[in-house]
């Protein structure tokens, strides 16, 4: 079957490859679509607009409150309207109208309408619509590559995907049509200006197609050694084609057979970068016998090094876990059952002036508020082995209390606000931790670090430090490394969606990239799973921003969720999703995001199922899998979480995918 090719250029997003990239020809059915145009003159007015103006004609109201009264509308709405209406000349500063300005609203119902022809594509290999509309109009009419460009194309080695001969009658639906609209929209800055979309009674489908191919380039990334293939319309990756490409992996023989031996042939690529040299010389307390006794501690204290050796500070989450493990190991190595006894038989009420009192006894300050009641399961996961800032400091300051030679006694004697430090640090790691928090990419090692060693030092007198600083075994050591790894995530995301993250997001990314790009199997994974977490909630906030809260009950939360979940074809939801508090899903809809698993319940939540639910599930079937298996995997506090190559990558692969899906659909 002789191709015909569409001519939407040469896209080509990818960064490094593993050999030359390949051609995919894809099948899609191109169908004519008619569908309402906005005015582009910028004088329409909006239904606010024209109920408040005729309002003002005809009753005379000018007042903000008496026109809320009319129309039962918030004052502040109403006054925001007016202000709109002063502003574009509608009425003057006394909210009068404009003589001048009447035929630009008063008839504007009776204007016509302009309708434009659009063509949208169904690939035919899973019948999915790709997001994207060419909208026909005399400078962009559809295009074919020429007879030269394809006899250029027939000289390339590539596969032409097999279409589904039942997907070829399946005409698409209006609401289809709002689902492409609505993801170019998302994809392009050209539609920011003008969100509004057709009522679905105004779009109009000629059910008879026309057969084309689209040019689909496949290229394997050095980066991550994983295909991508390139949008076909220039806009970066499409996961609806990567989706689609992945399940004919799994039943087509003769396209797996042909990708197989593509793969086979690039085997021996170009050399890798050279082994790391030497590491720096191994810190005092990194021996048998602190491995043996803290072995939690040392996976927190322990540097990382970067792919010239070179070490590299440690982070703010490090710094955090490593106080509350030597708390725990502190404590564990003296008798701690009267003070766990004396927090589980004391009222959580009166939790806070027990604390009081101990930290008095201690010459410790506390915070204003006291600190927080310990709850009977966080007393039994201490006694499980589990260090928790808030548990581990409640029994070492109720222990100190009744001890004079405790070293939390020594450690006030020097520092007053130990406690309050302490909460400051932890509220900096929270912040990361939930994304929120300005990450350090660059620089020195972090203040707390040195008070973070003399507290260690302190409750743990044979884990001892070396005076080696971070700034005097190189100063700016990790350019190159910061380099590789922002340009592996431009080239991931293409630079379009890179500008768009803003600079926090694109922190973190490139926080998680670098750990990826120096790892290697059964490194500890927890820095790069907590960053995913960060970068994925991140995402959802942005998301979730400025969305109404429902009025659903708060005890109907998880049923809706999982509802509308199996509505939209994404099936059972993993059991982490079903878990999250409901106080946590209500504030992450009131805009304090709290968790991970509560940003993905109330994004299911506040999400259509029938446009944007139903889109992601199209274009990223297993999103809501990624999202638990990134959820459960950064949910080990300060365990470490050694990993294969190839599990990190699968997390990878899950944080990213997830992560253009938000963005994308």
């Amino acid at each position: 079957m002789p191709l015909k090719l569409l001519d939407y250029g040469n896209p080509n997003p990818f960064g490094e490859t593993i050999g030359n990239r390949r051609d995919l020809a894809w099948p899609v059915n191109v169908y004519r679509v008619t569908l309402p145009s906005e005015s582009d003159d910028g004088e329409g007015v909006n239904a606010f607009d024209r109920v408040i103006l005729k309002l003002i004609d005809a009753g005379g109201y000018r007042e903000a409150k008496m026109l809320a009264e009319e129309t039962c509308m918030p004052e502040s709405l109403v006054q925001c309207v007016l202000s709109r209406l002063q502003d574009r000349g509608f009425v003057d500063r006394y909210n009068q109208i404009v003589k001048q300005q009447r035929n630009k609203w008063a008839n504007d119902e009776d204007r016509q309408r302009v309708f434009v022809t659009v063509l949208m594509f169904r690939e035919l290999a899973t019948g999915k619509i790709l997001p994207f509309l060419h909208f026909l109009s005399q400078d962009t009419p559809l295009k074919k590559k020429d007879e030269k460009e394809e006899r250029t194309y027939k000289e390339k080695r590539y596969h032409r995907i097999h279409d589904d001969r039942a997907l070829a009658a399946e005409a698409p639906t209006p609401a289809d049509v709002i689902i492409a609209l609505r993801a170019m929209k998302k994809r392009s800055r050209a539609f920011r200006d003008n969100p509004r979309l057709p009522p679905v009674r105004q779009i109009t489908i000629v059910p008879d197609p026309e057969p084309y191919d689209l040019d689909c380039p496949i290229a394997i990334q050095k980066s991550d050694k994983e295909y991508r293939i390139a949008d076909p319309f220039g806009s970066g990756f499409s996961l609806v084609l990567e989706n689609a490409f992945r399940r004919l992996l799994e039943r087509d023989a003769e396209l797996s057979q042909w990708f197989l031996k593509w793969k086979t042939s690039l085997q021996n690529p170009r050399p890798e970068r050279p082994d790391k040299p030497n590491q720096s010389p191994k810190e005092p307390f990194e021996n048998d016998s602190s491995y043996q006794l803290f072995p939690y501690l040392l996976a927190q204290l322990r540097h990382n090094y970067d792919r010239d050796g070179r070490r590299l500070p440690r982070s703010i989450m490090n710094i955090h876990a490593s106080i509350e493990w030597a708390l725990f190991y502190c404590s564990a190595r003296r008798p701690y059952d009267s003070a766990v006894q004396l927090l589980k038989l004391t009222e959580q009420s009166k939790h806070g002036q027990l604390l009081q009192k101990a930290a008095e006894a201690t010459s410790l300050d506390i915070p204003q508020g006291g600190l927080y009641p310990i709850t009977p399961k966080q007393l039994d996961d201490f006694r499980s082995g589990k260090a928790v800032l808030g548990t581990v400091l409640s029994i070492a300051l109720l222990m100190a209390e009744g001890d004079a030679s405790h070293p939390l006694r020594r450690i006030a004697g020097a520092h007053k606000d130990f406690i309050l430090r302490l909460l400051k640090i932890k509220k900096q790691r929270d912040e990361l931790r939930h994304g929120a928090g300005k990450l350090r990419l660059r620089g020195n090692e972090l203040p707390e670090d040195a008070f973070m060693r003399e507290v260690v030092t302190t409750l743990l007198p044979t884990i001892r430090f070396s005076d080696i600083s971070i700034l005097a075994e190189g100063g700016e050591i990790d350019t190159d490394d910061l380099l590789d790894a922002r340009t592996s995530i431009q080239n991931e995301f293409t630079f379009a969606f890179y500008n768009r993250l803003g600079i926090n997001l694109q922190d973190r990314l490139i926080a998680a990239e670098r750990f990826w790009l120096s790892c290697n199997d059964g490194d500890d994974a927890l820095v790069f799973a907590n960053d995913l977490y960060a970068v994925l909630q991140a995402a959802f906030r942005r998301s979730l921003t400025g969305v109404v809260p429902l009025e659903v009950q708060e005890s109907e939360y998880i049923s809706t969720a999982t509802m509308k979940a199996t509505a939209s074809g994404f099936g059972d939801l993993p059991q982490c999703l079903l878990t999250p508090k409901r106080s946590a899903i209500r504030e992450t809809l009131l805009g304090n995001d709290i968790s991970l698993g509560a940003c993905a319940v109330a994004f299911l939540l506040v999400s259509d199922a029938d446009t944007t639910l139903k889109a992601i599930a199209e274009a990223n079937p297993s999103f809501f899998t990624d999202v638990a298996l990134i959820t459960d995997l950064s949910a080990h506090g300060g365990i470490p979480l050694p990993l294969s190559k190839e599990q990190m990558l699968e997390l990878r692969k899950a944080a990213y995918s997830s992560i253009k899906t938000l963005l994308e659909v």
